[in-house]
């Protein structure tokens, strides 16, 4: 904005020139009882401020603030932690803390910097993947800044229109916990049985989970014979005495309390498909002449694929072959940081041609009769999530899987026309689901677009009408 478009009494400046830093430091176990806020207790966007603890805790050197000061957060600028405490205290030493003055108002200040222009000026600043600004960096940032008394009341306003989104967005996350709820008690239904129990009344006669166990593993254990004897053929060898014994029989899961449906089984994961871990990225694969595409952590989100960026690497002949992806792959996530994402799975489509996967991803190839569809759904389900939680392991705070793991989770198996019936009965609930949350999601973003709209105009001096100026800017 041009000093000639400026709103009568506005004025120009840059945040140096308005602001200078409060550069008080303290030990914290001075005054151990005092309030202190870390990066951790300041929400990202919205100013709001989550916990305090007692500084008595802090061991390294703080920041003192006083009641009105604004905190700025310079580590990771892009999350926009800013917040106006209520209370005198001390902070991390990741906070900027930006005093008011006879220029400008900590409430004014604290809107300011969350605005869009000013997230994107602070961002673009430093690159890493733990990026941090200082103030010297920031100060040269332009404002343009209204009389005083005008400064409040945009202050109030903007308040009470922040309270008001807030509400709205509170109350469109509350419709998507129901939601998800619901998701899951479709999910725990399927797996349990109960959403197919007309079905099994009106189907007395389909095959056992049993039969078709039987004959999945008699179908394996043919197969790696028939592999065994492939290979001494291309060596040139006759078959040793006793080599059939040589066969690795497949892990049977442990007993279940729960109680299964009619001609339900309780299945091992290694029984009913071949397990295969995926190949970890180093230098030496870099992408050359035969490169090829490959899915990492990120691309494999739950129950769906989250395809827009795919990585690439070198793959020999031999690698490509093995790890090649072939529609109805299951996909899991083989570690994550959070216990409640762990294992979450995917199916492979055959979205993308000659794609494998990278190591932390594991990858369950199912034999014929076992649905892809209904395993997604059962790794999904509370009782899946349950399963694979209390089979991954934590170790500083990372919690994690491995083939072997996969091999022995147990996964309670309908027959083969029931999980189909499972599958269509599961897919016409969620695709309602699927719909209102993709609205849910829509406006939740916009309630974000609305938040940056209404500080624009507060900025630009279009929020509040025009009044007749009394009392100017002061410099």
């Amino acid at each position: 904005m041009s000093g000639d478009d400026l709103p009568e009494g506005w004025a120009t400046a840059t945040l140096g020139e308005l602001i200078e830093p409060r550069r008080i430091k303290a030990d914290p176990q001075a005054t151990p009882d005092a309030k202190f806020v870390g990066m951790e207790h300041v929400e990202a966007h919205t100013t709001r401020l989550l916990g305090t603890t007692v500084a008595g805790a802090m061991k390294s050197s703080a920041n003192v603030f006083q009641r009105g000061d604004v905190l700025y957060g310079r580590l990771r600028p892009y999350l926009n932690k800013v917040h106006q405490p209520e209370f005198d205290g001390l902070c991390s030493g990741e906070f900027v803390v930006m005093p008011e003055n006879d220029a400008v108002s900590g409430a004014f200040l604290k809107y300011r910097l969350t605005a869009y222009d000013f997230v994107d000026f602070a961002s673009h600043l430093n690159a890493g993947d733990r990026p941090r600004v200082d103030f010297s960096q920031l100060q040269s940032f332009p404002m343009t800044l209204p009389p005083r008394n005008e400064q409040a009341r945009i202050a109030n306003l903007l308040g009470e229109l922040f309270d008001d989104v807030a509400n709205g967005h509170a109350a469109l996350e509350r419709c998507r916990e129901k939601l998800h709820r619901y998701r899951a008690s479709v999910l725990k239904a399927a797996v349990e049985g109960d959403l197919t129990a007309d079905w099994r009344s009106e189907h007395p006669d389909a095959e056992p989970a049993s039969e078709l166990l039987q004959r999945i593993l008699a179908e394996r254990r043919v197969h790696w014979e028939k592999e065994q004897l492939d290979t001494y053929a291309e060596k040139g060898r006759t078959p040793p005495k006793n080599w059939k014994a040589k066969y690795r029989e497949p892990v049977s899961p442990e007993p279940k309390d729960l109680p299964l449906p009619p001609h339900w089984q309780w299945v091992g994961f290694d029984q009913i498909g071949a397990i295969q871990g995926g190949l970890q990225k180093s230098p030496a694969r870099a992408p050359k002449r035969n490169h090829f595409p490959y899915l990492r952590v990120a691309n494999v989100r739950r129950g769906r694929l989250q395809l827009g960026e795919l990585h690439r690497f070198e793959l020999t002949p031999q690698e490509l072959r093995k790890l090649r992806l072939e529609a109805g792959d299951v996909l899991l996530v083989e570690g994550n940081g959070s216990r409640t994402e762990i294992g979450r799975c995917a199916l492979w489509n055959g979205e993308v041609e000659d794609c494998v996967h990278q190591n932390h991803i594991i990858r369950v190839r199912l034999a014929a009769g076992v649905l892809p569809q209904y395993v997604d759904i059962f790794l999904n389900s509370p009782i899946g999530q349950f399963a694979i939680q209390q089979a991954a392991s934590s170790t500083s705070g990372l919690y994690t899987l491995s083939v072997n793991k996969v091999r022995r989770l147990a996964l309670a198996l309908p027959p083969t026309a029931e999980q189909q019936a499972i599958v269509d009965r599961v897919e016409g609930h969620l695709s309602g689901i699927d719909q209102i949350d993709a609205v849910l999601s829509d406006k939740l973003a916009g309630a974000t677009s609305l938040r940056q709209s209404i500080l624009h105009q507060a900025f630009t001096g279009k929020l509040l009408p025009k009044t007749p100026t009394t009392n100017r800017h002061r410099s």
